[in-house]
């Protein structure tokens, strides 16, 4: 089977099999960054799985939720910030446990299983690998956000390919122009072209920097929003745009300004060290834009041949992707791919697969009275050393 599909046969779903389901999320999340993807991939999942009739508990640790009333229980990007999901939970009690780690990293692959390892010799020896590695053996199943990611979980963490399913983030649908467009371009006073970056830009991970020196090199406006903190890459950037007209930072902005700026850009650019899916390229290709992004971590999978892939440690390689997205007419290809294939609802669908495919393997084991699938910590752990 594809990247796109599970990994395993998939119950037909029917209408009566409705599901109780509780995603989970650090508290830290609340007040985080507005612009985390995670988040937003967890709200746009359990919309969609909602319109597919289940009923999805937003899980907090302000109301206690009795999880033999779920049938799935979802948690997200696991390591300390989630710790003890895994660790305190009965395993009699009747759902499945479901992991997403939301791993972005370009370690190499020897280290990161190095520290995994260190980590399951002893719990005195604490890694984030060896966390997320305990994680994933304790869920019943890891799914993962792209074939990069799968094999992060396989060969650095050790876990199983069985124990693996790829659900493909989506795309809201891209709001269509209208004159407000036209507003929002005379009240920010954009230029005609330009290039765009929407992100947590301050993230050394987004890459900003470089990206403002290769735009910088070709005389291309640049336009950059989103969420930033104080500190050496905002001063940085401060100093670049001061008293520069082609280098605009917006901050923070609303939805219809993002979903404008879309719409106007020439070119979207995502240089970033790694992208585990890139949702923001994802929104503006939705809308159109030409789409310049790294291509380290999981973007292949989410853009095929519809985007320009770049080294984002090289400004001259950024530079060229952005020439060479900059000179291409504003084309349909990757608007209709991300219309036909990456919606949000049939992501939800393909997490919808998964759930009841577990819950039906479960209720098969049980019946039977089987042992669990996956062997004693022990077992794992003298497999993996």
């Amino acid at each position: 089977m594809g990247i796109f599909q599970c990994s395993y046969a998939c119950k037909p779903f029917i209408a009566h099999n409705t599901m109780r389901i509780g995603f989970l999320l650090p508290t830290s999340f609340a007040v985080g960054s507005r612009g985390s993807g995670i988040v937003e991939q967890a709200r746009r999942q359990a919309e969609a799985l909602e319109s597919l009739g289940h009923t999805v508990v937003r899980l907090n640790p302000w109301e206690w939720q009795d999880e033999r009333q779920l049938d799935v229980l979802h948690f997200y990007l696991g390591g300390p910030s989630m710790a003890g999901v895994v660790e305190h939970r009965d395993p009699r009690k009747p759902g499945v446990l479901v992991f997403a780690p939301i791993i972005d990293s370009n370690q190499s692959f020897v280290a990161y299983r190095s520290a995994a390892a260190l980590g399951a010799l002893s719990t005195r020896f604490s890694t984030v690998p060896g966390i997320l590695r305990r994680q994933a053996l304790g869920s019943h199943v890891v799914v993962c956000r792209s074939s990069h990611e799968v094999q992060r979980v396989s060969r650095g963490l050790g876990i199983p390919f069985d124990k693996i399913a790829v659900v493909l983030n989506g795309c809201p649908p891209s709001a269509q122009a209208s004159a407000a467009t036209d507003d929002i371009r005379n009240r920010l006073q954009l230029p005609d072209e330009f290039v765009l970056h929407i992100s947590a830009f301050t993230q050394e991970r987004k890459n900003v920097l470089k990206l403002i020196e290769a735009t910088q090199r070709l005389g291309y406006p640049l336009v950059i929003a989103g969420t930033a903190k104080p500190g050496d890459i905002m001063t940085e950037i401060e100093r670049h745009a001061r008293g520069n007209e082609r280098l605009r930072i917006l901050g923070f902005i609303d939805e219809p300004t993002k979903a404008a700026l879309y719409s106007l850009c020439r070119v979207f650019c995502l240089p970033s060290i790694h992208e585990g899916t890139g949702l923001a390229a994802l929104e503006a290709g939705a809308a159109g834009a030409n789409v310049v992004i790294t291509r380290n971590g999981g973007t292949r999978d989410y853009f095929l041949d519809h985007a320009e892939y770049v080294d984002p440690r090289s400004v001259q390689n950024i530079h060229d992707g952005i020439a060479r997205a900059w000179h291409k007419p504003r084309g349909d290809g990757l608007r209709e791919h991300i219309a036909r294939r990456l919606s949000w609802l049939e992501s939800g669908k393909s997490l919808e697969q998964v759930y009841l495919s577990h819950l039906e393997q479960k209720s098969r084991r049980t019946a039977g009275g089987l042992a669990p699938a996956d062997g004693t910590e022990a077992e794992q752990r003298a497999r993996f050393v």
